[in-house]
């Protein structure tokens, strides 16, 4: 095995840990924002949502670093997995996936959660306008003029 692959292993693996250390913070923002309390106000929203953009965009800029890495290896990958490290590289790939699908499974029952909030405020707004229309008829029926209706005699 060259020397070269190996430190290309060596910076891969640097960055996989990198990688884990931001998806394990983005798997917090999940956890703090399934467990808020409903119907969610839009401040704390709002703030886990900057946060987990935050950790999105360093990541994104992380695997744009890490992918040549990633390539570099599969083009030489009957060798690289000759190297004693690549074992905790695949053992990494695996936590990696892991965090991803926890993640992904909380942002599940928050959409979800957020969807039902937004239906049961927009059927609740539905019948405050059903509500507000009505008694705007029935104030229009009680200032019609009526003198007619007592005034004859039958």
């Amino acid at each position: 095995m060259t020397a070269d692959l190996e430190t290309v292993l060596a910076d891969y693996r640097t960055g996989l840990d990198a990688e884990l250390a931001l998806l394990a913070q983005l798997e917090q923002v999940a956890i703090r924002q399934h467990a808020l309390p409903q119907p969610a106000t839009p401040e704390p929203l709002t703030g886990l949502a900057l946060e987990r953009e935050r950790h999105l965009t360093a990541l994104t800029a992380l695997e744009q670093q890490v992918q040549p890495l990633r390539q570099h290896i599969a083009t030489h990958l009957t060798n690289a997995r000759q190297s004693p490290g690549f074992a905790g590289i695949a053992e990494r790939h695996r936590r990696a996936s892991e965090l991803v699908a926890r993640i992904l499974h909380l942002d599940d029952e928050s959409l979800d959660v957020l969807t039902r909030a937004d239906t049961e405020r927009r059927a609740a707004a539905h019948s405050l306008e059903t509500g507000e229309a009505t008694l705007a008829a029935y104030r229009r029926i009680l200032q019609q003029p009526s003198a007619g209706l007592f005034t004859q005699r039958g």
